[in-house]
């Protein structure tokens, strides 16, 4: 009897909507950087962005199933806290599921993946959920601050209704220093010397992974229909793609890195996530991160992939980047200059008596009227019943009405507060 097969059931993206183009940065700073990428406004973070490429890996999935939840980033909200719990509790995940936080490498995110194929082929879960986000802090008018972009990618992993079969796996782990930040720093730093990072890290390390993984599952370059390969940047990563002799045709239409900038350790799985809107049935996909090394992942588009429609897909939003207006407003996103802002505070023990409400998203439904209420409230206020049982509530709505603040203080004025109406009932207030 054939063993079951085990791989993706769900994949999702998230990439902000601003972007910072090379034009703009050279414009303050001189020199000529060219291309850009994306920019999270001044209240998202690495946590943030990947639990929205969670929400839309697990769109339409039953949230009971998920057994474990690994959160993967190299610049979490949260030092000493688990940051996969928070994910793991807005997802509306079972409580009785095993979080985790892989840190520390730009690997992180397919060291996760990994993590979640061996825990359902072991049988210990049924299905897991990965999500790594990266907003990697660098300092004004550094070098970096033209590569390093913000978004997240998500996966889920399971055995039931799989778009794409996990065909094995293969990872060299080399002492290798070329980009760090130490405890207490700020910003991320680079090895300056980018000609010795890939002739004795890049040049050696991908195709180790790369060689290893063809020769442990018997396939050749020839076979690879896509290529999600990590670069540090547009140009190395065109040069590594050239090195490495891999047909054309396996580059990827849409190009994350051009549009986004290094995403860090989402950077494979939200390639991936692009990869397979691409992808066609029985497509051989090469999975290729960076980091201390290289770990390669191969998988096998399956036939369930021709009738899976990602929630939002990579590709559309690649496109709907929107300039940010200026180079100030980046410096006041990231806290680089003091402006006046309205300091956040809250209760933790409001936290933990409201979290169903406020992280899970749940409401109330009338068992009388039908009506569904948001906050949560002892009557009904449609027919004042008493009767109101616990209702899910969706996470799209319409927008019933706005305000435009020019008042409070914020990053990126004006503030603007909705109300909207959710898919399912109720009326929630809301940022935007």
């Amino acid at each position: 009897m054939a063993e079951p097969t085990i791989g993706l059931v769900g994949v999702g993206g998230y990439v902000p909507r601003y972007r910072l183009s090379g034009k703009a940065l050279a414009q303050v700073w001189g020199g000529g950087a060219s291309g850009e990428r994306a920019v999270a406004n001044y209240d998202e973070d690495a946590l943030t962005m990947a639990t929205e490429a969670a929400l839309d890996a697990m769109a339409g999935r039953e949230s009971s199933r998920v057994g474990a939840c690994f959160f993967a980033s190299t610049s979490a909200p949260y030092v000493e806290k688990s940051n996969a719990t928070l994910l793991a509790t807005v997802v509306d995940l079972p409580i009785a599921v095993l979080t985790a936080d892989i840190t520390g490498s730009l690997r992180s995110g397919t060291t996760a993946l990994r993590l979640a194929l061996d825990a359902v082929a072991a049988g210990s879960v049924r299905e897991a959920l990965v999500a790594a986000g990266d907003m990697r802090p660098v300092a004004p008018g550094g070098e970096l601050e033209p590569l390093l972009g913000d978004g997240a990618g998500a996966a889920v992993v399971g055995r039931d209704g799989v778009i794409a079969s996990f065909a094995g796996g293969f990872a060299v782990s080399h002492e290798f220093t070329d980009v760090w930040r130490n405890d207490g720093d700020r910003y991320v730093t680079a090895l300056p010397d980018a000609t010795f990072v890939k002739s004795y890290g890049l040049d050696r390390h991908i195709p180790e992974a790369i060689t290893g993984l063809l020769e442990r599952t018997g396939r050749k370059k020839e076979d690879i229909a896509k290529l999600v390969l990590y670069g540090p940047d547009a140009r190395t990563h065109a040069a590594l793609v050239r090195q490495l002799k891999f047909p054309d045709s396996a580059m990827p239409k849409e190009s994350v890195i051009g549009r986004a900038g290094n995403t860090g350790t989402a950077s494979c799985l939200l390639g991936l996530a692009a990869a397979l809107e691409e992808a066609r049935p029985h497509d051989q996909i090469l999975v290729v991160s960076y980091g201390n090394g290289a770990e390669a992942l191969l998988f096998e588009a399956t036939d369930a992939l021709a009738s899976y429609r990602a929630s939002r897909p990579v590709s559309q939003q690649l496109a709907a980047g929107r300039p940010l207006a200026s180079y100030g407003k980046l410096l006041r996103f990231r806290r680089h200059v003091e402006t006046e802002v309205i300091r956040a505070f809250s209760s933790v023990p409001t936290a933990v008596r409201e979290e169903r409400q406020n992280f899970r998203l749940y409401g109330q439904k009338c068992s009388d009227c039908g009506a569904v209420s948001y906050p949560r409230r002892h009557l009904c206020w449609k027919c004042s019943s008493t009767r109101l049982a616990e209702h899910k509530l969706g996470r799209r709505g319409r927008v019933f009405t706005f305000t435009k603040d020019h008042l409070v203080p914020s990053p990126d004025p004006p503030t603007v507060m909705v109300a909207a109406d959710l898919e399912g009932g109720a009326r929630r207030p809301a940022s935007v």
